[in-house]
């Protein structure tokens, strides 16, 4: 870090650097000044508040664009050097060192961290080279497939289109926002499909592998190639499926095609980048093993999956097993089969102007026709109560999570059920253990479903408080718990739940890209129709007082839980 920080004091930024940069501000600015009409309200009402509070000027948007046009491109690579060597001096410096209580952990002493700054003082420090290679992302441009079956659903807007080699696109055009595109795929798999002896490979391929960057571009190169564009892609690969997600103003859109392409045909290992983060690893999770809140969290993971080896956590010794060749392997066999994909796209574009980008970039994809899916390991949870109590640090607190779990009909009438017992079961423990009791700041009540490989549900209570009084507020949840089950929902909560889906259908649904992709892509992978995705009146309609409380005993089994309790180790004398 010092090294670095005294390259740009000797020799400064370059002119290329500061071009960057100055690109990615104004085009932020742009950005937000076309999207001006439809900000959410938060960042907004943050603003104002920063203004009352630390009297932060609020010219506005269209000031704020028109000041950085005007000004940002006067800001010469000279004034910028200059505050370098004002802003980094080396007096009034300040080393702080933070690291755990542990015994044999020899930490650096003042002398040696003296003698690191005084040995970066004398070295010879070289000027930055900036490598930044002025080529395409990819060197020729793929032979386009086809769009083979387009069926139009006029009713709900959403055009799917069936590539020729196998892979679906469903394409909803939206004016929540004036540019944004955005996406995400999916496919049936995960790291389910990697055998035992492959499990850590497969389980950090999607870290490992995007860290080497695309095709011919570390990942500090693609930074570089992509400045001034506002997009994304990104792999990832879950236990029972892998996919893609990301986006794009309309500019960018082809640039974004391109990604997807090489994040599927074009992996980059880098056998430095991944020797650095295995070694940052090691002492990040040894570190981890101390802190009471990973080994909560870890004691709850273990009791609900009966420590199966497949939900272990990722340790300092399983780091070993790491293995970049393995991972690259395991990522190329994910990603080498576009055949059983789905695309979903969301937001401001035209089908025109998608289709060839789609026949080019996607339907020109790699396919092997596979049919797969999530291969079912066995991880259970326990078939009766569990209770675990953790001793771990030193801060006076405690927290209690109890997690009821069990076989789940995975319909969305089901998924609406469960949410909204929780909500409303959230509402009962808010107000006994916060508001009458003053024991906790909040409760949440998360449920949490899946279909495959197996249909199971999991509604996790979670609140955190004074060790003196967690027995007596885990026994007043269970009693609020308990008194749920009995009697269901009160009914004001109903009319207030009634009101707000009201208000929903009235102000619409969606207000977000982001939020209807994410339904979207629910409905593909559960194999449901997505016109509910647009009419939930018919499944909200099954909600009444009485299918609430039958869905607080289905799904609060008394008879099927872990509770694991945090408390700090005693002081000692």
């Amino acid at each position: 870090v010092l090294t670095e920080t005294e390259r740009v004091v000797r020799n400064g930024f370059l002119q290329s650097e500061l071009d960057r940069e100055k690109l990615g501000s104004q085009q932020y600015l742009d950005q937000a000044l076309l999207e001006k009409d439809k900000s959410p309200s938060g960042p907004l009402a943050d603003e104002l508040v920063r203004h009352v509070v630390s009297d932060e000027p609020v010219p506005g948007i269209v000031y704020e664009q028109a000041m950085s046009a005007r000004f940002l491109p006067e800001i010469s690579l000279a004034e910028i050097n200059a505050l370098a060597k004002t802003w980094l001096p080396p007096q009034n410096r300040v080393v702080a060192v933070s690291a755990p209580a542990r015994p044999g952990l020899a930490l650096p002493t003042q002398t040696v961290l003296a003698g690191v700054i005084d040995t970066v003082n004398r070295a010879t420090i070289p000027a930055y080279v900036d490598r930044t290679r002025s080529k395409p992302l990819l060197a020729s441009a793929p032979t386009p497939g086809r769009v083979v079956r387009e069926t139009t659903r006029q009713a709900i807007g959403i055009t799917e289109w069936q590539l020729s080699n196998g892979a679906k696109v469903l394409l909803k055009p939206t004016t929540f926002k004036e540019d944004e595109i955005l996406f995400r795929a999916t496919s049936p798999g995960g790291t389910s499909q990697a055998a035992d002896q492959d499990l850590v490979p497969a389980q950090t391929a999607e870290q490992v592998i995007p860290d080497g960057g695309l095709g011919d571009f570390s990942t500090l190169e693609l930074d570089r190639v992509l400045a001034g564009k506002q997009v994304g892609v990104r792999a990832d690969i879950g236990e029972s499926d892998e996919g893609l997600s990301g986006g794009a103003r309309r500019a960018d859109v082809e640039t974004m095609f391109q990604l997807i392409h090489l994040t599927f045909t074009a992996p980059r290992a880098d056998a430095v980048q991944f020797e650095a983060t295995k070694s940052r690893l090691k002492p990040m999770l040894s570190n981890q093993q101390v802190r009471p809140e990973v080994v909560f969290r870890q004691t709850l993971t273990a009791a609900l999956t009966q420590n199966h080896l497949r939900a272990r956590p990722l340790t300092p010794a399983t780091v070993d097993q790491m293995n970049l060749q393995r991972s690259m392997a395991f990522y190329q066999n994910r990603f080498a089969d576009a055949s059983d994909f789905t695309f979903v796209f969301v937001g401001s574009f035209d089908l025109a102007t998608m289709k060839p980008l789609v026949e080019r970039y996607l339907a020109s994809l790699p396919a092997l026709r596979r049919t797969e899916a999530p291969v079912d390991r066995g991880i259970r949870p326990p078939d009766g109560p569990v209770t675990r109590e953790v001793v771990s640090g030193v801060e006076p607190r405690s927290r209690v999570a109890i997690v009821f779990n069990g076989t789940f009909d995975n319909t969305p009438t089901e998924r609406l059920h469960i949410k909204v017992m929780s909500e409303m079961l959230a509402g009962f423990l808010q107000g006994t253990l916060r508001e009458d009791m003053g024991g906790t700041y909040g409760v949440s009540v998360e449920p949490r479903f899946s279909k495959q490989p197996v249909s199971e549900y999991r509604v996790s209570i979670d609140f955190v408080c004074d060790p003196a009084r967690a027995d007596a507020l885990t026994a007043a949840a269970w009693d609020v718990i308990r008194n749920f089950r009995e009697r269901g929902p009160a009914p004001d909560q109903m009319v207030n739940e009634r009101m707000s889906f009201e208000r929903q259908q009235e102000s619409g649904l969606f207000q977000e890209n982001r939020d209807l992709l994410n339904e979207l892509v629910l409905k593909v992978e559960n194999g449901e129709d997505l016109a509910e995705v647009f009419d939930p009146k018919p499944v909200h309609d099954t909600l009444t007082r009485e299918s609430l409380r039958l869905a607080a005993q289905r799904y609060l089994n008394l008879q099927r839980y872990v509770q694991v309790t945090l408390k700090p180790e005693p002081a000692r004398p």
